[in-house]
This record gives C-alpha cells, structure tokens and sequence, in this order.
C-alpha cells in the first residue's frame, strides 16, 4: 500500500511546483474506439458544484480540469496552473497559468473564467463557503490569478484540490448562464468532452483531439493523462449480478464497485483483475438537535452495546475488506492519530454492562430510537440489521426503518425523522475537517464547542506542526462526543479485464478512468 501524504511539506514558506503543457496529450500509439464501464449508481447531475455525490466527482473530472490536484501519494500538484506558490505570510496563493490553454468549444483559457469559477465555487461548495468565505479572487497581471486570505491556512492547497466538490475550470459564460439548477452546458478542459446523457441508461463521453495534458508522470490527478479511446461510455448497473454478469462476457470492459458479496466468484475469473482500493469508513449519525440521542449518555450506551467486528463482517463478508480502526482517519494518512488505551478498548469491545450504566445515567425510560437505512446500500443496511439487534440485546427499543437512499437522505435532513441514520463517507477526506459531522449546521447537528474549537485550529494552523496539534485536539474531542459510531474503515474493489490496465483506485481520490488503455 502507497504512503498517503495529505500534508504537502514544506507550505510555511514558499511552494513552488510546475508543470508543462504537452503537446497533444502524450497520445502516442492508436486510438480505441471505445470503453465500456459499469458503475453502479447515476450522477444526479454532471455540475460538479450542486453536489457532493461521489458518481459526479469521479466522471466530471474526465471532462473538467482545476488549478491543482491531487497526485497517488496526496501531494498537491498543479494541472491547469504552471505553478503556485504560497506567499510566506500565508495571506496570498498565487497561480500561473499554464499558457496556450483551450477549452473544448475552442476558446482560450483567459484569468477572468478562472476567476469566475473560483468565485462560483467560494459561493457554492461546502468547502468554499466554509473556510474562503471572505477570500478575494482577484489578477494581478495577465495569466496570474491570486486568492487572497484574510488569514493564514496553512491547508488552503489542500481544500483547494479536495476532490469532493473541486473548483473545476469553465468558461465565464457558462458561468454567468448557470441558474440555480446548475450549468446547462459541459464546457471544461479535461481529455473527455461530455457527449451524450441517456437517463439511467448511459453517460458517454468523447474524445477531446485537442487537449494539452500537463507534463510529468501519471500519478493519481497529476501529471500526463491521456485520452485512450474515441468514446469512453458509462453504464449505470444497480444490480449486482448483473454487473458481474456483464464483466465476465466482455459486455463491460471495467466495473466499480463490484459488491463485496460478487469479489470471490470474480476472483476466481482469469479474465477479470480485482483491484482493490481504501474507500472511507462505515459509521452511523446520531441526531444531536432532539431525541434520546441528543444525551451523550445515550451515545455512549450504544457505542458499549456495540461489537464492531460483528456489525463489519454482516457488510462486507471478510475481513480482507475492513480494518477495525477507531482513529478518525486511515492508518497510511498523516493525519491518523492512534487510539490506545482505554478509549480504543472501549470502542472496540462490547460492554453490556456499561452499556446498562449509561442507559441508567441517561435515566433511559424505553423510549423508541428510530433507526433508518438504505437496502440498496447492502454494506449499510446488513450493518443496521446487526446494530438494530445489538441495541435490543442491550435493553433498548431500537426500531429500523428502511427507505430508498434519496428518503434516508432527506430525513437526514430532518431532526424529528430519525434517532440513527447509517451511511458512510467514500472517500476519506484531504482535510479531517471537512467531514460533515464535524462542522455545525448540518446533518446530525454537531453542537461540540471542544470539536468546533479545535476544527477551526486545525483550519486556522499556520504551520504543519499547529495542524497536526489541532488535529489531536480535534480526534479527543470527537471521541469524547461522539457525533457518529464509526465501526471502522472499509476497502473496495473495481474488477478490469485483464485485456487492459492502467486503472487506479487512489486512497481520498477515488476511481481515476482516464488512464485506463489496451495491456501491452
């Protein structure tokens, strides 16, 4: 397994990285005429901005490219900026840009659509509403973009190339056009162009002939891509056998994810490579606004009824497809702190016996605790199942409700709609804070003046060594409050015909399609 960098070192002073323009995108060797990928789920919208859904992030970034990006080891590198550099006051990122840019109706890249985009994703994303709020976009000179912060951040890079809802590149006129459903045209600079959308059927996307790639060695985001074939078409297959189904006849030449119930009769396929890739974590949300839940005793009652490699073994089968890690993040990320002692015995051990303490503490009376999940997400629904009995066996009236994932969403949305809401996080995050049910205001209604504190210290570090502090701060805070019962870390798996390579599953990133091409 690759190391995970999320700190890009040495950003206190000055960063300076660069990348080159290729000439035609390093296509070298013939063209083919078409991939065919099974995904298992359909964008809600190609507008990288009016969502978080993961199926969005993963095929809008074919046809949109940002200033920078993220490589395989979590480095930040530039794409469509030559360089960037941080000023040493912290206050001023300032991007070159890489000359001759095009987008795919043929126009320049000019400083005022990168502006526009940047200003657009400050007013729209979660990250940029969060944490550039009061930055100024602005250009100094022709080709040179600058942001502006009224503080020093010293993660500011990293939130900038967080894969979630990145601040693709587009076309000021797109912009300006763009209503509050979301642009109407797919103008970017990326190797694919967007092509045709047939609902629930198909994305295709088209090759861009005259894209310029950046320079440097393919890694994650960074560094060449490369075009490989003159249609790349997205198949959306919901179910699983299906899928498996199409992949092992050559209907399909790569799918992802393959369901973790499918990955050993595909194993034993000659024809078929599973690769495997870290995918985030499984937890369940406690709503905090109202409810028992909303009594830390509650919490920690249901976090001791627990056995979380009961509840990790009915959703994925196998522990080759889990880890049990009580830290916050992944265990190859800088910014995974251990868990020993005490805290790590009690998240990982089921304690009926303090479980029957804190429901007393709590003053618990049988009131119901109103479970919901989504069957068509069988990880998070087998989990339910388990947890809904491991509560009962502990004394509580746990009732599961369950609902297509769009209602489980919307009552996520709602205080008086659930108790316990299961879901997971995709991919972990560039920036621990950026996880929702750390911030206030949204699901789950975090109300922690110790996690919020040391969020915004983490947020607000000027150095390595202050972020690194804030980020001790903020996994001991979360611990004690327990905005979510994380069971533990999951992996996954995309399964490619053995007649190509090239794909990439990146840990924070994601699915990475562009490279994929005929075996040599």
């Amino acid at each position: 397994m690759k190391k995970q960098s999320m700190i890009a070192t040495g950003m206190a002073a000055a960063l300076v990285l660069s990348a080159c323009g290729g000439d035609d995108g390093g296509a070298d060797g013939e063209v083919a005429p078409e991939l065919n990928i099974a995904y298992n789920a359909q964008p809600p919208t190609m507008d990288p901005l009016n969502t978080t859904a993961h199926a969005t992030r993963i095929f809008a970034r074919l046809v949109f490219e940002p200033l920078i990006d993220l490589d395989a080891e979590g480095e930040v590198q530039p794409v469509l900026a030559e360089s960037f550099d941080v000023s040493e006051d912290g206050h001023t990122l300032t991007f070159e840009l890489r000359e001759g840019l095009t987008f795919h109706d043929g126009s320049d890249v000019e400083t005022e659509d990168v502006i526009a985009s940047l200003e657009r994703w400050i007013e729209m994303s979660i990250i940029g509403s969060t944490y550039f709020p009061e930055a100024e976009v602005a250009s100094p000179e022709d080709g040179v973009v600058t942001i502006e912060l009224p503080e020093p951040m010293y993660v500011a890079p990293q939130l900038l190339a967080d894969p979630g809802q990145m601040p693709h590149i587009m076309p000021a006129e797109v912009i300006e056009e763009a209503g509050a459903e979301g642009i109407t045209e797919h103008i970017g600079t990326g190797p694919y162009t967007y092509g045709v959308w047939e609902a629930d059927q198909y994305l295709r996307f088209d090759r861009f002939e005259d894209y310029q790639s950046p320079e440097g060695e393919s890694s994650g985001m960074a560094g060449e891509k490369t075009a490989h074939y003159e249609e790349m078409y997205v198949h959306f297959v919901s179910d699983g056998s299906t899928l498996q189904a199409g992949l092992q006849t050559g209907e399909y030449d790569m799918a992802s994810p393959i369901p973790w119930d499918n990955i050993d009769q595909m194993e034993e396929d000659d024809s078929i490579e599973i690769i495997p890739g870290e995918s985030g974590l499984l937890f369940s949300l406690f709503n905090k606004a109202e409810g028992p839940m909303a009594d830390e005793d509650m919490r920690r009652a249901a976090l001791a009824a627990i056995d979380p490699e009961a509840v990790m073994l009915s959703a994925y089968g196998s522990d080759d497809w889990f880890s049990l890690n009580t830290a916050m993040m992944e265990e190859e990320s800088q910014w995974h702190i251990p868990v020993e002692g005490e805290d790590d015995e009690f998240y990982q051990n089921q304690d009926l016996d303090a479980a029957a303490d804190y429901l007393e503490a709590a003053d618990y009376d049988g009131e119901e605790i109103t479970i919901i999940s989504a069957p068509e997400y069988a990880d998070h629904y087998n989990a339910s199942v388990v947890v809904q009995q491991q509560l009962e066996d502990a004394g509580m009236n746990a009732n599961l409700v369950t609902s297509d994932w769009a209602t489980v969403l919307d009552s996520m949305d709602d205080p008086e709609a659930f108790d316990i809401a299961f879901s997971a996080i995709s991919n972990w995050p560039v920036v621990p804070s950026t996880m929702y049910f750390l911030n206030e205001g949204t699901q789950g209604w975090t109300d922690s003046e110790e996690i919020l504190g040391a969020n915004a210290g983490l947020i607000a570090a000027a150095d390595e060594d202050e972020a690194l502090e804030a980020m001790a701060d903020l996994q001991e805070a979360y611990l004690q409050y327990l905005p979510i019962i994380k069971y533990g870390d999951r992996r996954t798996a995309g399964g490619l015909s053995t007649d190509l390579e090239g794909y990439e599953y990146v840990t924070g990133v994601g699915e990475i399609f562009h490279h994929i091409r005929p075996a040599e």
